[in-house]
């Protein structure tokens, strides 16, 4: 016990000396200026120092001017900023995906509604209808999930990879031209699990994959950076990129403070529920019994026997002169404060309090701002820094498929912003009937609209039948616009 005490001694001394030392760093002042307003000896600016106030309770030095104004001093901003990285923690981010259900909803929330109703795009005037249905099957078939845990893992850990895994030998560049007909799969691991070698996961030539996860050796097989596709998570400034071998943060680092003022709430009001309903039984000479021999035993005894009867009796018999009274705590207020601290957490998240809680608005919204905003960081945040991954991937799926990749291989994606189908239903009646105006007049040909209501989805053409539409004006053999889209 003695050298634990003292052990713990030596470690709040240092921390207290690196506390200092950055305090003096950022406010620019001397040692002995330091020493002085610490120990309270400036009896010139006495004036200054203000005792049980914020600063106190913040453990942060005041007085000779260094920290009389929190909000503008820097030294507020780096006492509330902590220099250690969540994101090489990975083992307890591993605990806290698994055990916080609303940590997993966060993450999987964002990816799973990017894909949401076959979401991704796959595009190419290269490439033939058929070819165009085969190749997006097989992505969706095969390569859409491992893509969507590569984005995961970018999210979590702050680096995702997706390894192609062929039978070619994984520590040689990636022959292209043998990938025809050959097996192809995808496999996603994330940053911890398949190490760059390398300053950066973009700089690397080979990459590691090991299973000694707990020792975080680099045995394991060696694959070649031809075969990786890799997702970074937020982006870190230049201070922490070293530190992260260019791998971005977990979406979590800048959410501890909220995140753990929600888990503590959540385990005081667990711990006040626990002891919502308190049973005082007042035992006559309660004091002269302790002091008898046996009489803490006796009182323990009293005790168990008045709770056995109460449990299964709903009765309790005892003295005249003893007392029973149930006490109950009120919980006015701890609702609406969980709330509060439940919305700092999806305001550090960036997701709607519906996404991560399952409760929707109320009052007088109706959501529809929460949600805009919300597609629009699903926009930025997954689609658009996962487009490279998938357009990769694809990439490789089409020379596996076909034997080359197409120039004009495009990956777009669909509006998030879910219609119902009366307000479909108009816009396609709208759009309709603006095109058969266009061939009324002899804008478009009836030609040019069947393709063009079958790229809306309007009216669904085949080939076949849009090469035997004419594509000449014969206005006068029509009695109205309808009837030019009839053979």
């Amino acid at each position: 016990m003695a050298k634990n005490s003292k052990r713990n001694k030596v470690n709040n001394d240092f921390m207290n000396a690196v506390r200092d030392a950055a305090a003096m760093s950022v406010a620019g002042v001397s040692t002995e200026e330091f020493l002085k307003v610490k120990s309270g000896a400036s009896v010139n600016n006495a004036k200054n120092t203000v005792n049980n106030g914020l600063s106190s309770a913040l453990d942060l030095p005041c007085g000779n001017g260094y920290i009389q104004n929190p909000l503008t001093n820097p030294a507020t901003l780096y006492y509330n900023s902590s220099p250690v990285l969540l994101t090489l923690n990975w083992v307890p981010l591993t605990y806290a995906y698994k055990s916080n259900g609303f940590i997993q909803t966060a993450i999987n929330q964002i990816v799973d509604d990017a894909f949401r109703n076959e979401g991704m795009i796959i595009d190419s005037e290269t490439l033939d209808s058929e070819e165009l249905e085969e190749l997006r099957k097989a992505v969706y078939d095969n390569d859409i999930e491992e893509i969507k845990d590569t984005i995961r893992w970018g999210e979590l850990y702050g680096g995702g990879v997706l390894i192609a895994n062929t039978d070619q030998n994984f520590e040689l560049p990636l022959d292209e031209k043998l990938l025809k007909n050959k097996r192809l799969k995808f496999m996603a691991s994330d940053r911890w699990q398949c190490i760059a070698n390398g300053i950066s996961p973009y700089l690397a030539k080979n990459f590691t994959l090991t299973d000694n996860m707990r020792e975080q050796t680099t045995s394991g097989i060696t694959i070649d950076a031809s075969r990786i596709g890799v997702f970074t998570g937020v982006k870190a400034p230049y201070l922490l990129r070293s530190m992260l071998q260019g791998w971005g943060l977990s979406i979590f680092e800048a959410i501890i403070p909220p995140l753990t003022q929600y888990l503590k709430a959540m385990g005081v009001t667990l711990e006040l529920l626990d002891e919502a309903k308190i049973d005082i039984i007042k035992i006559f000479d309660l004091v002269n019994t302790l002091l008898s021999p046996n009489g803490e035993a006796q009182i323990r005894k009293r005790l168990q026997v008045a709770v056995d009867n109460k449990n299964y009796k709903s009765s309790i018999a005892m003295d005249a002169r003893d007392d029973y009274q149930q006490k109950q705590i009120n919980f006015s207020g701890l609702p609406e404060m969980i709330v509060q601290i439940q919305y700092l957490v999806c305001a550090a998240l960036k997701r709607p309090y519906s996404k991560i809680f399952g409760k929707g608005s109320s009052g007088f919204s109706s959501g529809e701002d929460d949600l805009e905003n919300y597609n629009t960081i699903v926009d930025s945040e997954i689609r658009t820094p996962a487009t490279p991954l998938i357009k990769w991937a694809v990439g490789l799926r089409c020379l596996q498929l076909f034997g080359r990749i197409p120039p004009d291989l495009k990956i777009s994606w669909k509006p998030l912003r879910v219609m119902s189908e009366k307000d479909e239903a108009e816009i396609k009646s709208r759009k309709l009937a603006d095109m058969l105006q266009l061939v009324d007049r002899q804008i478009m040909t009836k030609q040019q609209c069947a393709i063009k209501l079958t790229e809306d989805s309007i009216i669904n053409f085949s080939e076949e039948e849009i090469a035997g539409i004419s594509n000449e004006f014969e206005p006068d053999n029509y009695n109205n616009a309808e009837d030019l889209l009839v053979d």
